[in-house]
């Protein structure tokens, strides 16, 4: 997701913690169908409710997500990477109980393929919001170096934002995504702050594009999922320029 106008960054592409500040108030109101995200990633996670299992999350953030998952399977662990110090504090707190014997944060640049170096095997690399600041041939590696590290029958499953492949595609998220942000803020905070915010700051990465964003093409990351040797490849939920997309290891 593109970053305020502020971007305090100490390296390029890095999430500066004015961001992570200003996402910690306003993010649940700025994903469009969050409450959707989860639900659906969490019933398409391999595994049972009660079995043990791995699951990594790329881009903790907040730590919504990784919460989701130690709640609903509960035996499972999770590791979880972020290049915030904020965002990793704020996760640490969030998943309060569970910190100390079934999750572990680390810091990391998404950028740096040596994260992954080490890993144990993997049931499920989850992530939401945060490869879209890869590049093409970054996403591509990426995929590759994240099969390798999977069980059999693992899966990768992310939610992002995707490339319009067409000018009227473009201006139709761009428009979706602002609506749903609308709505939302009401519901959520019970006015319209974080609309307003996500206007003046310029958000939305369809009417104000940054290089620090490399979002790509559905089709594309369908593809490249595939020609990593991924299996079951498929979208399981999209809306206003958002998508949820996975695949499962052989």
């Amino acid at each position: 997701m593109d970053e305020d106008t502020n971007r305090a960054n100490d390296a390029p592409g890095a999430w500066g913690e004015d961001e992570s500040k200003i996402f910690v108030e306003f993010g649940q109101a700025m994903v469009p169908g969050r409450e959707e995200i989860e639900r659906t990633l969490l019933d398409l996670i391999p595994a049972k409710p009660d079995e043990p299992f791995l699951g990594v999350e790329i881009g903790t953030g907040t730590g919504w997500l990784s919460a989701a998952v130690l709640r609903e399977f509960s035996k499972a662990r999770i590791l979880g990477f972020d290049g915030s110090p904020e965002m990793l504090r704020i996760a640490g707190e969030l998943l309060g109980h569970y910190y100390e014997d079934r999750a572990e944060l680390r810091r990391f640049r998404l950028e740096e393929p040596s994260w992954t170096d080490g890993l144990p095997a993997v049931r499920v690399f989850l992530s939401s919001l945060v490869l879209h600041h890869l590049d093409g041939t970054g996403k591509r590696e990426l995929f590759v170096r994240l099969l390798d590290r999977l069980e059999p029958g693992g899966a990768l499953l992310f939610a992002d934002v995707m490339e319009p492949r067409t000018e009227h595609a473009r201006s139709h998220f761009a428009a979706a995504w602002e609506e749903e942000i609308r709505r939302r803020s009401v519901q959520i905070h019970g006015d319209k702050r974080a609309h307003e915010f996500f206007v003046r700051a310029r958000w939305n990465i369809y009417n104000h594009p940054n290089p620090l964003d490399k979002p790509s093409t559905l089709p594309e990351q369908l593809r490249w999922m595939e020609e990593a040797g991924f299996k079951g490849v498929d979208v399981f939920w999209a809306r206003a320029g958002h998508a949820l997309l996975g695949g499962y290891g052989p």
